[in-house]
């Protein structure tokens, strides 16, 4: 574990999760939401408005425009174990065929300190951690993973391998989107995941 750096979401923003990494040479990137009350109200209130935007990104993909800007602020006063920076990043999201704006905040906080990481470092780990939750939000919604009544001996294991192996093969067929693909082969679901496996 030495030398990595650990990522979670907001369920396991809690104070043994931020001792156990750390104890073991490692830092954490921890997710701060409204279900650690205290934390969130401490991280919101400190003066963002003060600190400049250290990272900014534009990005155009599936009929949408989307602004993300990076704030940090280091040493934080918020009584969080090892916390050496907080990042507060902005998303602002356009949907391009409605015109509809939405924006969005995320905060969290890390133990890795000015002098170990960028701001560009910080939002780029944020970015890896959110591909993951974008992976567990497809194998939930489109796979019905939560809802599966698979729960003895391997079997969990090994439809969690299969469900994998599905997005794989399913982001390879140049949808916009993994449920997009998903469809595509429901409609012919007799011959199109065999020829997807190259099964003929």
């Amino acid at each position: 574990m030495a030398g990595r750096v650990i990522s979670a979401d907001a369920l396991h923003t809690q104070r043994p999760t931020a001792e156990h990494p750390v104890g073991r040479g490692a830092d954490y990137l921890l997710t701060v939401k409204a279900n650690q009350p205290t934390l969130f109200a401490r991280v919101k209130a400190l003066p963002w408005a003060q600190a400049p935007v250290l990272e900014a990104t534009r990005e155009r993909a599936h009929g949408r425009t989307e602004v993300r800007t990076a704030t940090v602020l280091t040493a934080p006063r918020i009584a969080f174990p090892h916390a050496a920076q907080v990042v507060r990043v902005h998303r602002w999201v356009r949907t391009a065929s409605t015109g509809r704006v939405r924006r969005s905040y995320a905060y969290l906080v890390t133990s890795l300190s000015a002098e170990c990481v960028t701001a560009g470092e910080l939002a780029h780990s944020v970015r890896g951690h959110w591909r993951i939750e974008a992976r567990h939000y497809i194998r939930d919604v489109s796979f019905g993973e939560d809802a599966s009544r698979v729960r003895t001996g391997n079997a969990p294991q090994n439809m969690a391998l299969l469900r994998d192996l599905a997005i794989g093969l399913l982001s390879g067929l140049g949808f916009a989107s993994v449920p997009a693909s998903y469809r595509w082969v429901g409609y012919d679901c007799f011959t199109r995941p065999l020829d997807l496996l190259g099964i003929a």
